[in-house]
């Protein structure tokens, strides 16, 4: 997939869906330092009509947040090229962005009516007239995913975490404008709300809800590699305060001599105590 192709299929907010087109000038590959790590990202440089915030990149004042500046998006190197108007399907709510795959962008709509809940297929082919193909309500998953929406291009397939309660789901999204559902599951005790894929989409690691669920708690794990019969595999869990918010796995790359989604970074709740674990049995 061409650099215009993933951003328009990537770019698609969840409030107005937007479609939003990167500048070219921002589409060379990120450096490697001498070490063999990622080099740092350097500064962008904005257009002159750009909305960007008044100091790091990113990084929003006290001033601008309290004065309404921020209420206007910032931008940097972006064009709306268009929009899927947001008087038809309300509700999106916060995640980690949208998930996407190919020409298409998934997003839940917790927030919204109950007549319209579930998560939005958005079909961004054409990217000045993004349309919504499809509206995944077969599952208690998709029907309350908060951030748990994630996919893999891998192994085409899209899921979700109930919160609230212990479903999860697994989607096909060969077809990605209608994704059908292949597995969902019960995850005793679970109360989703963020997660990652294993870089080589086998494997789903779901992190917990932490608004009520006292000290500690699992990292719940499925295996993903036959979804039509998803399985739960052990948790894993903290000891001490809070619960993971979210996670990331390393990519094929990310340090000399680490094979890919072999290392976790979590930030854990409340007392945010960061862990680092190895991941060597899945």
């Amino acid at each position: 997939m061409n650099i215009q192709e993933l951003v328009r299929s990537f770019a698609v907010a969840t409030v107005a869906l937007p479609v939003l087109l990167l500048s070219a000038s921002l589409a060379s590959a990120q450096a490697i330092s001498s070490d063999g790590f990622p080099a740092s990202v350097p500064k962008a440089h904005c257009g002159p009509t750009d909305h960007t915030e008044s100091g790091l990149q990113g990084e929003t004042t006290q001033q601008e947040r309290f004065s309404g500046d921020s209420e206007t998006a910032y931008n940097c190197n972006l064009e709306l090229v268009g929009e899927e108007p947001q008087d038809t399907y309300q509700g999106a709510y916060s995640q980690d962005g949208p998930a996407y795959y190919d020409v298409c962008a998934y997003y839940g709509s917790d927030n919204g009516p109950k007549t319209g809940q579930g998560i939005k297929v958005i079909d961004a082919s054409d990217p000045r007239h993004p349309v919504v193909s499809a509206n995944l309500t077969d599952s208690p998953a998709a029907l309350a995913p908060h951030e748990t929406v994630a996919s893999n291009a891998n192994t085409r397939l899209l899921v979700a975490g109930q919160t609230g309660g212990q479903n999860f789901a697994v989607y096909d999204i060969s077809n990605c404008r209608h994704p059908v559902l292949k597995s969902s599951i019960t995850l005793p005790g679970s109360n989703g709300h963020m997660g990652a894929f294993a870089p080589d989409g086998r494997t789903y690691y779901l992190s917990q809800n932490p608004c009520c669920s006292g000290f500690g708690g699992p990292l719940y794990i499925v295996d993903l590699t036959d979804p039509s019969n998803a399985q739960q595999l052990p948790t894993w869990n903290f000891l001490g305060d809070g619960r993971p918010h979210s996670l990331d796995l390393n990519p094929q790359g990310f340090a000399p001599g680490l094979a890919e989604g072999t290392r976790a970074y979590m930030g854990q709740g409340r007392s945010w105590p960061f862990s680092l674990t190895l991941r060597t049995g899945w």
